[in-house]
């Protein structure tokens, strides 16, 4: 099994935010949380890539996940609202991102950004992209270096027809190659071409759909 959630509980402030959470993933799936906002969904990408401390256990690729340890696996994310540098362009913020691995090419670059249609901006910064630009510019470096892992969240916020149909394509063909998936969505159209094991989130509590 690529990812396992066992018992995992968090409580903040005498609130209980995930409680008693047991999924399974296993390597290639696209495994998609939905439910309403504040349901619990980004809470659950955070503890699968080990960036919030819950009491239970949290395993990806056999090891088990801990905040203040190395990732198990090289992984790609978008979480919450992209992490650009709005007075960058949007070359220079995928760049910057591929600074981490001397695999990424600037070939790779020039790639996702065409992709996504945001090569027609060359030398505009990000402070004046749209919402939907932004959002297309996350995903793309969450694409880079075809990481065994993507991790994405709610992804086709502020995104229109065309921009979607290209993520589902893109998602598809990375998971044809081997990449695992954790999406959290509530658009349950895309969630609907994209998914192969979804999982409903309501109030904290997980349960396989």
């Amino acid at each position: 099994m690529f990812i396992e959630l066992k018992n995992v509980n968090k409580v903040i402030s005498g609130r209980q935010l995930l409680s008693q959470v047991n999924c399974e993933i296993e390597a290639g799936q696209i495994a998609v949380f939905e439910g309403i906002n504040g349901s619990g969904k980004t809470l659950i990408l955070k503890t699968i890539l080990g960036l919030m401390k819950v009491d239970g256990e949290v395993l990806v690729a056999g090891k088990q996940v801990k905040p203040q340890d190395a990732y198990p696996v090289k992984a790609g994310i978008l979480i919450e609202n992209p992490s650009l540098i709005t007075d960058f362009t949007a070359t220079q913020n995928m760049e910057l991102l591929a600074k981490l691995d001397e695999h990424i090419s600037a070939t790779e670059i020039a790639e996702l950004l065409k992709y996504f249609d945001l090569s027609r901006f060359p030398k505009e910064k990000v402070k004046k992209f749209s919402l939907g630009m932004k959002q297309k510019l996350g995903i793309a470096e969450a694409f880079l270096g075809s990481y065994p892992l993507i991790v994405l969240d709610e992804p086709t916020n502020a995104l229109d027809s065309d921009s979607i149909d290209k993520l589902v394509d893109l998602i598809k063909l990375r998971q044809s190659k081997g990449c695992t998936f954790v999406i959290a969505s509530h658009d349950r159209d895309f969630v609907e071409q994209v998914a192969t094991k979804r999982f409903k989130v309501e109030e904290g509590v997980v349960h396989e759909a």
